[in-house]
């Protein structure tokens, strides 16, 4: 460990910067800010990475058109992340199914690409259909029925999709397992997908973001939001206070120190969800969204987002993200204290996030909404204003 710090200090400027009057211990090393943390991360004027040398791969993470995010892996980093993920998901796949990949690929999103090569990775001898989630939902069918395929792999949203889909045009499949990922699945769609399918096992796919890597293992005899430890990794819960939370069944920010990744380092970074231990150090719950940033179906919304609006729009205001479950679809409201046109932060928002548009066109998720208020829900205790407040949970 100690070599593996020494080493990023030494090569990234931003690092260097960070730690400058810290001991290398990582207990004690600060907690990432998330807003630096990308500033640094420019593609053309990088201060994060270590080297000016890249090969391997790179994808989407988020941020708006005008100011892109971007997560970069080395090859070998690379084929570590979907190896340590594959075999993981060694716990919910069984030798001969043959599963149909549903997530979403195309302009360098990761989700699809990820799972085909962990998948690839898996110790289960299984068959791939690489169906991709922008696929008609008649084709899938035909796909699905075609080849047999008893597994299907994707994001719940288009899951409840197809499951609808089924449903309306009365089509049976011969689907024994569902796996899901990306986004929360809410008590709420099961009944749904237990209905269309038949009572399928249904199954996390694992935990992971194209920012952190591999976050944790799905454990299929616990319940869905419990994931392990994987190797390769330090998770840490931290409360308010950013101390560190080592008894099971206290909530706080969940932290992921990857160390597989030195090219782009991830010491300390705020996942973006709030967990509590099952057992310290081996088992977490996920307990919804944090400070960091909203994800709304398929969706993530971070702080930024909102800000580039309200600053091109020079409404200096104080602004959080609420999060609800209405009708078994996610909204979010941009709840906000101050002036500000309402049309025109909409119409801004929609512009710069075409996924945002594409799952609402879809019957994904309902509609944003920029709410005024009188006051934002603060922390009880710290007084702190919170920027995420999730209600689905």
């Amino acid at each position: 460990m100690d070599d593996f710090l020494h080493n990023i200090q030494k090569n990234s400027p931003f690092y260097k910067k960070l730690w400058s009057n810290s001991p290398l211990d990582l207990s004690k090393l600060p907690i990432i800010d998330q807003e630096e943390f990308w500033d640094a991360n420019d593609w053309k004027d990088n201060t994060l990475l270590t080297d000016s040398n890249r090969s391997g791969v790179v994808f989407k993470s988020g941020g708006t058109t005008g100011r892109p995010k971007f997560s970069i892996f080395t090859k070998a980093e690379w084929h570590e992340f979907t190896k340590i993920f594959g075999e993981s998901m060694d716990a919910v796949l069984d030798d001969g199914d043959r599963v149909a990949n549903m997530f979403y690929s195309g302009e360098l999103y990761a989700s699809f690409l990820f799972i085909e090569k962990s998948l690839e990775q898996s110790k289960k001898e299984t068959l791939t259909f690489p169906v991709a989630g922008s696929t008609s939902l008649k084709e899938m069918v035909k796909i699905i029925n075609d080849y047999d395929i008893n597994v299907l792999a994707g994001v719940p949203t288009s899951l409840m999709a197809l499951a609808e889909y089924l449903l309306s045009e009365k089509i049976e499949l011969k689907v024994t397992k569902i796996l899901f990922g990306g986004e929360s699945l809410f008590d709420d769609q099961r009944p749904l997908l237990n209905k269309a399918f038949n009572e399928p096992a249904i199954h996390s796919v694992g935990y992971a973001s194209v920012d952190a890597g591999h976050l944790g293992g799905s454990m299929p005899h616990h319940s869905s939001k419990a994931h392990k430890v994987l190797d390769g990794t330090v998770m840490q819960i931290v409360d308010d206070e950013d101390n560190l939370i080592t008894k099971p069944g206290v909530s706080g920010r969940l932290l992921m120190t990857n160390l597989t990744r030195t090219l782009m380092p991830i010491i300390r970074y705020p996942v973006g969800d709030l967990a509590e231990w099952i057992e310290p150090n081996t088992s977490f719950l996920i307990l919804g969204r944090s400070n960091e940033g909203a994800r709304v179906g398929p969706v993530t919304v971070n702080r930024d987002d909102l800000g580039s609006i309200f600053l091109q729009l020079e409404a200096d205001i104080n602004f959080q993200l609420l999060i609800e479950r209405i009708e078994g679809k996610d909204l979010l409201s941009i709840c906000y204290v101050g002036q500000v046109d309402e049309a025109k932060a909409l119409k801004l928002l929609l512009a710069q996030r075409k996924m945002l548009v594409d799952s609402i066109e879809k019957g994904l998720i309902l509609t944003p909404k920029f709410v005024k208020v009188k006051e934002l829900e603060k922390n009880a205790r710290t007084g702190k204003l919170k920027f995420v407040v999730d209600k689905r949970f």
